[in-house]
């Protein structure tokens, strides 16, 4: 994911945490609020998941999916994905569907 989509600074996450909505479903978990500068993305993936190996990979497979889903996110938003214990053992393809799964129950994919 390029660099001006990267969500980052710890008063952004905790705004989002605090005031966003969110939307979840077994795998993923969606922080949205909406923003005056495009669009924005961070991926949390907690130490109950496993190592560090396994979270980078979950980390690279969430930025990889919406990188490739930006052209039908709703711009102007910032972005939370937050990784729930089942991720670890999920192909790409099914974190890619989960993904879809929670921006469409927020009205965010077109």
């Amino acid at each position: 994911m390029q660099k001006k989509y990267r969500l980052s600074g710890r008063r952004v996450f905790n705004y989002l945490y605090r005031k966003g909505t969110s939307v979840a479903n077994g795998q993923l978990v969606l922080i949205y609020a909406p923003s005056k500068y495009p669009l924005k993305v961070g991926v949390v993936v907690s130490k109950k998941i496993g190592k560090a190996v396994v979270r980078n990979k979950i980390r690279r497979r969430i930025k990889e999916a919406f990188r490739l889903m930006i052209p039908h996110v709703a711009d102007k938003y910032n972005y939370i994905v937050v990784a729930r214990p089942d991720v670890a053992t999920m192909s790409y393809q099914d974190i890619e569907k989960s993904l879809v799964h929670v921006l469409k129950r927020a009205k965010l994919y077109d």
